[in-house]
């Protein structure tokens, strides 16, 4: 499984994978945050993930 970068901003990326063979326990596209060696965990909802960036972005940013 390759996570590719979905959105990079303020030096943090929304990242994707397809996860084909369940190695991550259910088969389907998984998202995550990663900002430098930071991750946050994978999860299966894009939205969740999606605001999560959102937030750490504004943090970095001060706004």
């Amino acid at each position: 499984m390759t996570w590719t970068t979905e959105t990079l901003r303020a030096g943090i990326a929304l990242e994707v994978a397809s996860d084909d063979f369940g190695t991550m326990g259910t088969p389907g596209t998984w998202y995550r945050v990663r900002r430098g060696d930071r991750v946050s965990h994978a999860t299966r909802s894009r939205g969740d993930a999606l605001r999560l960036f959102q937030r750490k972005v504004r943090l970095v940013s001060g706004a």
